[in-house]
């Protein structure tokens, strides 16, 4: 068979065409050999700490911590995000929570999650005593600030049954609603945050203010 009809690896070719080339793959294999294995050894080392992390936070009785534990782990994800995050402030003893996020629902449905992503800061825990209270908030605030929306905290922290309309690029807010809104102004408000997060300047989209309740807190 005809050497040069194989299918050679670039180092193949090398050894195949230059005579010193021998000289030179036998220097390179142990580097690659030594490369590879020093990879392997920090991916396993990674996932080592990853894992004994995740260990020590399922050992923590409190639902609220873990949830804390839940959201702080790390988050994959995709390079093209909505552009635009709707950041809904609910709990299970939120009595307008039960007005309004079945309108929030309805009108999520006229968009895309390419369009909007829905992230719930859920405060459920808030009324669940003194370290269950501490956890929800911090949770809530580490979960805001993967989102750029730190705001939302100093603005409406500990309130519930009202969502920010908010641009994922740079979490600046552009509109709210709440139980007051019909689907029908939602839908209106989901469709001009998505004209302005895609096609206003960052930082820009809403001059004059967003049309948001006055902070709260």
């Amino acid at each position: 068979m005809d050497p040069n009809s194989l299918n050679c690896t670039p180092l193949d070719q090398m050894v195949k065409i230059r005579p010193s080339g021998m000289r030179t793959a036998m220097r390179i294999l142990p580097l690659m050999r030594s490369f590879r294995k020093f990879s392997m050894l920090a991916l396993l080392s990674l996932l080592q700490s990853r894992h004994r992390q995740l260990r020590r936070w399922l050992q923590i009785a409190s639902p609220a911590k873990f949830l804390t534990a839940f959201l702080l782990l790390p988050v994959c994800t995709s390079a093209a995000q909505a552009p635009v995050k709707v950041v809904n402030l609910t709990a299970d003893w939120c009595v307008s929570c039960r007005i309004f996020e079945p309108k929030l629902s309805r009108a999520l449905e006229s968009v895309t999650g390419e369009d909007v992503e829905l992230v719930t800061i859920d405060l459920t825990h808030l009324r669940s005593g003194s370290d269950s209270r501490q956890a929800t908030i911090d949770a809530s605030k580490a979960l805001l600030s993967f989102h750029k929306a730190d705001y939302i905290w100093d603005w409406y922290g500990g309130y519930t049954g009202m969502a920010i309309l908010i641009a994922s690029d740079t979490g600046e807010p552009i509109s709210c609603v709440d139980k007051r809104h019909s689907v029908e102004m939602i839908e209106n408000r989901l469709a001009l945050a998505d004209v302005l997060a895609r096609r206003a300047a960052p930082g820009r989209r809403r001059p004059d203010g967003a049309d948001c309740p006055p902070p709260l807190r």
